[in-house]
């Protein structure tokens, strides 16, 4: 029979401690997993990864059309919401100092007569800022409906700086 030494004696209980700490916290862990995908429904849980499907080709020419639109209403100097919301950005980029905003993304919903009849962005910082870009987006309708099986909200990047001089 193989003697052990005294501190070899005192270590295995150690080891053998730690290892069974480890091994209740793997089947703990191993546990969770097996909880989470008896959960997740089997469609959660592809087996390759998925690509999201590229949209109709009508649906991304309506889409720039409704953008180009919309950067045209943005950029009328006779509109005193244009005005407004210029001097807003000219007033932050200079006495701020803070830079123009990065393009907004928006969610954008159109009715059949291509009224926008629901319009959602991340607030500008400023309340009458937000209201005269909802104003410039919502009060007149876009030139076309949108296709009738095209999906909405319409998921659309505006640039909000100031116009090119020509």
């Amino acid at each position: 029979m193989q003697e052990f030494s005294q501190a070899e004696r005192r270590s295995a209980p150690v080891h053998a401690t730690r290892w069974s700490n480890i091994l209740q916290w793997l089947k703990r862990i191993g546990a969770g997993i097996g909880i989470a995908a008896a959960l997740a429904p089997a469609e959660a849980l592809p087996a390759q990864p998925m690509q999201a499907p590229q949209p109709p080709q009508h649906w991304i020419s309506y889409a720039q059309l409704a953008s180009n639109q919309f950067a045209a209403w943005l950029s009328d100097p006779a509109d005193d919401a244009v005005v407004r919301l210029h001097g807003w950005m000219q007033e932050r980029l200079l006495k701020e100092g803070q830079p123009l905003p990065p393009p907004l993304v928006t969610r954008v919903w159109v009715a059949p007569s291509g009224q926008v009849e629901r319009l959602e962005f991340a607030s500008l910082g400023n309340a009458q800022a937000d209201d005269d870009l909802r104003a410039l987006l919502t009060t007149r309708p876009l030139s076309e409906p949108p296709p009738p099986d095209m999906r909405q909200p319409m998921v659309l990047q505006l640039m909000l700086d100031f116009p090119q001089k020509q």
